[in-house]
């Protein structure tokens, strides 16, 4: 298994530790199950985590929100999760039975994960696609499944650009919105202070040294933010900004309902500001041409 991978492991454990508070954003039965030993190694490994966990809870809950929004307004017949890791939104999120799900990554973590969840019935149409994303032949060979499928398609990248060298981000936006299927796109976005904010705090540690063998874990945080992507014609439709949501859940540090307090005061002198964390919805500035056609494919096929 691929070491960065494997930090799914300690997101897992973040999903377990929240669905087990009195003021849960979210349940997830099956993540302290998934989290298994190897959680609890790397929550060690890492320290004090406690901001980390929280910020990971108000990604998952955001994204959770944003993917049931969209499925149910704008006709989605196909979600592929792209560095799906270990998550479990189509057993615990309420989609449509006939709604397809691609979970794909690496063959190790989705073998994992298949063992895990045996008899767990999911709520959707399920289907794992083993490969390396970073590989361009193995996209082109995924990309032509959903061509085939001519569905509407949602893409979700939760935890995977940050990983990625820029240009391996610019490479896979590109090859994104060349998909006829793909109307809308789903990620998580760092700036660059919250990069080297990691950077300084987390990178002597051992979690950063096993997971990235002594090189920085965490590449990508454009400094153009959610922009970065406009480049390759996508059109930027919606951000959620983290901390804020931290804030405003009462599970802040001190210095970040300060910032808070500045952004809202920042607003409303109309100075622009850099958003150190967000959720992003992307769409195709023409919809999913599927959805425009209507080209739906018999279900047998």
């Amino acid at each position: 298994m691929s070491k960065l991978s494997e930090s799914a492991y300690l997101v897992a454990l973040y999903r377990a530790l929240e669905s087990e508070r009195s003021d849960a954003l979210f349940q997830d039965p099956w993540a302290r199950q998934l989290a298994g030993g190897q959680g609890q190694l790397f929550q060690a490994l890492l320290g004090h985590s406690q901001p980390y966990a929280d910020v990971i809870a108000i990604r998952t809950h955001l994204i959770d929100k944003l993917v049931q929004k969209r499925i149910a307004h704008d006709n989605i017949g196909l979600v592929m999760n792209l560095g799906a890791g270990l998550d479990t939104r189509p057993y615990r999120l309420n989609l449509p039975s006939s709604l397809i799900w691609l979970d794909v990554d690496l063959p190790d973590i989705l073998e994992y994960k298949h063992q895990k969840l045996l008899g767990v019935k999911s709520r959707c149409i399920l289907k794992r696609i083993k490969g390396d994303l970073a590989d361009s032949t193995f996209r082109r060979s995924l990309f032509s499944i959903t061509h085939q499928l001519s569905k509407p398609a949602l893409v979700i990248t939760e935890g995977l650009l940050g990983y990625w060298p820029e240009h391996q981000v610019a490479k896979l936006a590109a090859h994104l919105i060349q998909q006829h299927c793909i109307g809308w796109w789903v990620l998580e976005l760092a700036a660059p202070t919250v990069l080297r904010g990691w950077q300084r705090q987390y990178s002597h540690t051992l979690y950063d040294q096993y997971i990235a063998n002594g090189e920085p874990a965490f590449k990508f945080a454009p400094h153009q933010g959610p922009g970065f992507f406009q480049t390759w014609g996508w059109q930027v439709t919606h951000q959620d900004d983290v901390l804020d949501q931290l804030s405003h859940l009462q599970r802040a540090t001190p210095l970040v309902h300060l910032r808070a307090v500045m952004k809202r005061v920042l607003g409303k002198l109309h100075i622009p500001q850099t958003i150190p964390s967000q959720v992003v919805l992307l769409t195709h500035p023409t919809g999913s041409r599927a959805e425009r056609n209507n080209s739906w494919l018999p279900s047998g096929k």
